[in-house]
């Protein structure tokens, strides 16, 4: 029973990894930093919408420019299934990529807005020290790092049996959801002309 539910959970593991640590965030870190309360989520959801309106234009970005890996068949945001084994990816994979790239790195933004929110109420509030941890570097850290892992474990192979090009691009896709946060920020604050 455990192997035919995790058999299950393998293809949808990325996207429910990532909206549990959206959900967890969301849920459990602004009371940690401000006082559980309805004000105090409030304020969470006015930062979630304003990342996520503001990680839009990156998240375009980067699932459009990857691309490419997706199209050579070495990595993806999708499920890996859409890697062809030969040949052109069809259209519908690189849609289902670009979509999922999307997804990701709003969802990276939204989390690394709740970093940015801990950044400036710990620095706001005498009662909370400043840390000097970057928490929406760490937020999109932790992003990144359940999706490489998840994505990885997708590929139902052990990691030894994965071609290097395949580990490094999925590296690669984890590693840009790092700075979503960080750059919707930018943009909210006026950094790109659009």
């Amino acid at each position: 029973m455990v192997t035919t539910a995790l058999e299950w959970l393998r293809p949808h593991s990325v996207p429910l990894g990532i909206v549990a640590v959206l959900a967890v965030a969301a849920l459990f870190v602004p009371p940690l930093v401000l006082n559980p309360s309805a004000e105090t989520y409030a304020i969470t959801a006015a930062i979630l919408v304003l990342a996520v309106v503001s990680s839009v234009p990156y998240a375009v970005g980067v699932s459009l420019l990857t691309l490419p890996p997706q199209y050579l068949g070495s990595a993806t945001y999708a499920s890996p299934g859409g890697i062809p084994d030969e040949g052109k990816p069809k259209p519908t994979a690189a849609l289902r990529h670009a979509g999922a790239g999307v997804t990701y790195v709003l969802s990276a933004g939204a989390v690394g807005g709740i970093g940015i929110g801990v950044d400036v109420a710990s620095s706001a509030s005498a009662s909370t020290p400043p840390t000097g941890v970057p928490f929406t570097y760490l937020a999109g850290g932790v992003v990144g790092v359940v999706f490489v892992a998840l994505q990885l474990w997708r590929y139902d192979a052990p990691l030894s049996d994965l071609e290097t090009q395949t580990v490094i691009w999925t590296v690669g896709l984890g590693l840009l959801l790092v700075p979503a946060g960080r750059v919707a920020i930018w943009v909210f604050g006026g950094g790109l002309p659009f």
